[in-house]
């Protein structure tokens, strides 16, 4: 009765991966989510029923658009099995291995962290493509889940609200010295906003532990990927017919045929003054920036 429960679980999750796949495919671009149906971006075809099964359809269309064959990318069926995968691992841990509690207490639970998983797969994926975390996902995040907190019944409405304003505020805070400090931006106001979420659910005890472990997964994430690119650039020859091929497009273009026209004596006297006090980045003709500058 339970791995049946969780299985169900898991097919529900795969439902709702099919539309955060809409979600994150759609709100970057400033679409709907609702209209129209989906459909394939090449050729504008609609996605009938029977193709829009979670995670076997993608097998069963072999990644291909049924219209026109265009493909599709396969993280489509992996954010529906990662969803369906953290659909049944919240039920299992909230539902099914907390018998002692009510029920309605357990299904609000379920609700509530599912949610909250879900969530963090679209701004995962979104800030993957677009290394953004748009706020019509982050803003009305925060006063859901510090609502959907009262149902939970784990964490006191007053450790919420610190939580999503220290949360806040702690990446605001450092955003804003790196940026006072070298001139640049370090750190975007997305993930103070994606912070406050997870104290506004969470608390604000729960904040040291959180950044601790983004941090721990950043790094253990980062540096491989820093050390393959280094790796790979040591690799790379130092003239490859690309960067020839790309030296070769920005030489400066050939001079004009036949003899150049004069200039009068005034402006050319104003031309070379000109030409004296402008810098070489500045723009010139096409002709005066074959010479070189004066």
């Amino acid at each position: 009765m339970r791995l049946a429960a969780t299985l169900a679980a898991a097919g529900l999750g795969a439902i709702w991966g099919s539309f955060l796949n809409v979600c994150i495919a759609r709100i970057p671009r400033g679409m709907s989510v609702v209209r129209p149906a989906s459909h394939c971006f090449a050729c504008k075809g609609r996605v009938w029923a029977r193709d829009n099964i979670p995670i076997l359809s993608y097998f069963l269309l072999r990644g291909r658009c049924r219209h026109c064959g265009a493909r599709f990318s396969p993280r489509y069926a992996l954010v529906e099995a990662v969803t369906a995968a953290l659909s049944a691992l919240v039920f299992w841990s909230f539902v099914v291995d907390a018998p002692g509690e009510p029920l309605g207490v357990r299904a609000a639970r379920f609700a509530t962290y599912f949610a909250f998983a879900a969530v963090l797969v679209v701004l995962s994926f979104i800030d993957l493509d677009t290394k953004r975390l748009p706020d019509i996902i982050t803003l009305p995040a925060i006063a859901v889940f510090f609502l959907a907190g009262f149902a939970v019944h784990e964490v006191a409405w007053s450790e919420r609200a610190i939580g999503a304003a220290a949360g806040y505020l702690l990446v605001r805070l450092v955003s804003d010295g790196y940026y006072y400090a070298t001139g640049r931006e370090g750190l975007g106001l997305g993930d103070g906003k994606l912070l406050a979420i997870m104290g506004a659910l969470f608390g604000w005890k729960a904040i040291p532990a959180i950044v601790l472990l983004a941090s721990v997964t950043g790094i253990l994430v980062s540096v491989p990927v820093l050390l393959v690119r280094r790796r790979r650039a040591r690799r790379r020859p130092r003239h490859p017919p690309l960067l020839l091929r790309r030296l070769r497009e920005r030489r400066p273009p050939s001079p004009p045929r036949g003899r150049p026209r004069r200039p009068r004596r005034f402006a050319r006297r104003k031309s070379r003054l000109v030409r004296f006090w402008r810098p070489a980045r500045w723009p010139t003709s096409s002709w005066e920036s074959w010479r070189g500058p004066c």
